[in-house]
């Protein structure tokens, strides 16, 4: 995996932990993405138990995505 992605998940992290739930779009904005790559980070965090869609393109972090952050900060 590449490093902007690796950093594009942290970011989306990062605000999920601060704004939960959060519309696909206000991430974007958010981490200055783009759409298609932000939807991408998505489903890749959702694959990996990190974030779970509400519907409606909303988008709420788990207590795996926060322990991921957490490992994430400490390295």
């Amino acid at each position: 995996m590449s490093e902007f992605s690796i950093q594009t998940k942290v970011e989306v992290l990062e605000l999920l932990v601060e704004e939960s739930p959060c519309h696909v779009m206000e991430i974007t904005n958010a981490v200055d993405g783009h759409p298609i790559t932000i939807d991408q980070t998505c489903a890749h965090l959702h694959s990996e138990g990190c974030i779970v869609p509400l519907g409606r393109g909303l988008y709420e972090i788990t207590d795996v995505g926060e322990q991921r952050l957490e490992i994430q900060d400490d390295s």
